[in-house]
């Protein structure tokens, strides 16, 4: 009695393992998740920069042309979530990603053509000296989506060992501006930001991969100066356009 016993309970514990290890199986098919940290170097393009002085005194506006920001290091990490197919042929994975990005695009002391109007009749306005520098900081963090290629995938490497990806994505840019030139005024504005992304990664391991990523990332952000400086009202509003170029490593699971 005893004996059938043992065997009637060393049956279902094999139907509950086995239901559980296809569950298993099952889940580690849908999803794949990783998160990941990078490095690399911001280039920002010359961008065009809006001004207005305000109505008073003498007042002017119009827009800098070909404004130099100074490239820098980028750091960044992200969180990742695959879907991954039933079937491991050649069929796009989609995947979506939660990503944090930092980096500065100061300006430093430079002349820029100019167009736009001051008080002066027939007068225009021509061109702008920027006798001091600005510092900003820049972070990024975007929601995106992302699709990509597993090449020579397996079942026991869904990811393929090679997997291209292109994607894009929306989220907020954070830009933190000091300017030592007027007593340390300094400034933090939040804009909305769109982001594009094309990059490939390489699997070690079905767990780690090593990549490298080229991004396009645009945000807008307005700095109002008054009162700090004379005259009051002075403001400006920079285009920031940075390419993005990282390498990187990540953790599967």
């Amino acid at each position: 009695m005893c004996h059938h016993r043992l065997i009637a309970w060393a049956c279902w514990f094999s139907v509950i393992l086995f239901a559980w290890s296809v569950q298993e199986v099952r889940a580690e098919r849908e999803w794949e998740f990783s998160i990941a940290g990078y490095g690399g170097k911001a280039f920002h393009s010359n961008e065009d920069m809006k001004i207005n002085s305000g109505d008073n005194g003498d007042p002017f506006h119009g827009t800098i042309h070909r404004v130099n920001l100074n490239d820098s290091g980028a750091w960044g990490a992200k969180i990742s979530a695959w879907h991954l197919p039933k079937k491991y042929d050649w069929q796009p994975q989609v995947g979506f990603e939660l990503d944090y990005s930092r980096f500065t695009a100061d300006l430093h002391p430079q002349r820029a053509p100019a167009s736009g109007t001051v008080s002066q009749p027939g007068f225009e306005l021509a061109g702008v000296i920027f006798t001091s520098g600005r510092d900003v900081s820049i972070q990024n963090l975007t929601v995106n989506m992302l699709f990509r290629y597993a090449l020579a995938a397996t079942p026991q490497l869904p990811q393929g060992r090679l997997s291209p990806y292109i994607g894009g994505g929306v989220g907020v840019q954070r830009a933190h501006l000091t300017d030592p030139s007027s007593g340390g005024f300094q400034e933090t504005d939040y804009a909305p930001a769109l982001q594009g992304i094309a990059g490939v990664k390489f699997f070690l391991t079905r767990n780690l991969a090593l990549f490298t990523e080229y991004k396009r990332i645009w945000s807008r952000h307005t700095f109002d100066y008054s009162p700090t400086i004379t005259p009051p009202g002075y403001s400006e509003r920079w285009t920031v356009s940075t390419n993005l170029i990282s390498a990187g490593a990540a953790l599967h699971f």
